[in-house]
């Protein structure tokens, strides 16, 4: 009958774990190396070796509680740093009427535990743009509504004077939307895979952008290195592109006699590096780590909704990977985004790669 239970339990996908009445671990199930665990390693320390500090207290509450049967979740690191979240149903063994110890079964819940929490974020997302776009919609709508009915009564020159406010306080409220309607729509499209020349996609960034800066003030250099095939979602891997140019050029220092961005990549069979280094006003060290946040401003010297280093980073994280900034006030900002290199799709021809050096100013 030991058997039969013994090989039930090791061919079951939970963790089975037998603690003594010190909490100390007496069995655990070989289900545990899928977690990068050898059992026998695990014998002998305390259950609450593996948990968070800030967490154990909570999980030895529970395993003191426990009477006849008790089901409660907690956060383990059986392996390394990687936190795997368990249902836990307890069981006390009694021994002469006497504690003698628990038998736990560990259920995984780590994927609805990311999906719980990618709820919440996006709960908290909902929240700020419902109280973001209520009033960076009213003050420009109210805004316009002001000029056109001084437009409608003032006479020649105010009327124009009037009806240029008027189109630039709807051209600030136009990019507003725009601006959350593509964060929805790319937030919604599924991964994709395409072949991505680093060097066609940049000058075509830069052609969009010829009209949002002087060439005279700001020279922009390009300096791709591919000499590996590149796959990624090319129009994520863009609109990283598009929000980092913009925030170098939108943050220029007025200040210099000449601004510079530097545009940098770096491909390898496991990922493209992104740089982009620009001589602008910088950041203040107090704001780095918030600028990021939806709607965060960490100036008001240049105009701007709050969501384009959010996006940024949202884009990022969808795609794996992974983006750092340094930054320093008067001597401008450097932000490095590092994408994974995705497979090519099965079937899908390839094309030439060029890698190149160029200048725009």
């Amino acid at each position: 009958m030991y058997s039969f239970f013994r090989e039930l339990v090791e061919n079951s996908d939970n963790i089975y774990v037998l603690l003594d009445k010190h909490f100390h671990i007496r069995y655990i199930s070989s289900v545990v190396r899928k977690y990068g665990a050898e059992p026998l390693s695990l014998l002998g320390k305390s259950i609450f070796n593996f948990t968070e500090p800030d967490q154990a207290k909570h999980w030895q509450d529970c395993l003191t509680r426990v009477n006849e049967r008790k089901i409660f979740e907690v956060g383990l690191k059986l392996a390394g740093d990687e936190i795997t979240y368990f249902d836990v149903t307890a069981y006390q063994v009694r021994q002469d009427h006497e504690d003698g110890g628990r038998v736990l079964e560990l259920h995984d819940v780590t994927l609805r535990k990311k999906k719980e929490e990618q709820l919440l974020q996006s709960n908290q997302q909902m929240d700020q743009v419902i109280y973001k776009t209520t009033h960076d919609l009213k003050a420009p709508l109210m805004s316009a509504m002001g000029l056109l009915t001084l437009a409608e009564q003032a006479p020649e020159p105010q009327r124009s004077e009037y009806l240029t406010l008027l189109r630039r306080s709807l051209t600030k409220l136009n990019a507003f939307i725009e601006e959350m309607n593509h964060f929805y729509r790319t937030g919604k499209m599924a991964i994709s895979s395409e072949l991505i020349n680093w060097q066609e996609l940049i000058e075509e960034e830069l052609a969009d952008h010829r009209l949002t800066y002087q060439p005279e003030k700001i020279s922009i250099r390009v300096n791709v290195n591919q000499p590996e095939e590149y796959w990624s979602d090319r129009l994520r891997v863009k609109t990283i592109l598009t929000n980092l140019i913009t925030n170098a050029i939108k943050y220029s220092d007025p200040q210099k006699d000449h601004n510079l961005i530097q545009i940098t990549v770096q491909v390898n069979p496991a990922e493209a590096a992104l740089t982009v280094q620009d001589n602008g006003i910088g950041i203040d060290k107090q704001y780095q780590q918030r600028i990021f946040e939806m709607f965060f401003r960490a100036t008001t010297v240049a105009q701007g909704t709050g969501l384009g280093l959010f996006i940024l980073k949202d884009t990022v994280q969808r795609l794996n990977g992974r983006v750092s900034v340094t930054s320093e006030p008067g001597v401008g900002s450097t932000f490095t985004v590092y994408l994974p290199n995705m497979k090519a799709p099965a079937g899908m021809a390839t094309e030439d790669i060029r890698a190149g050096s160029r200048s725009f100013s």
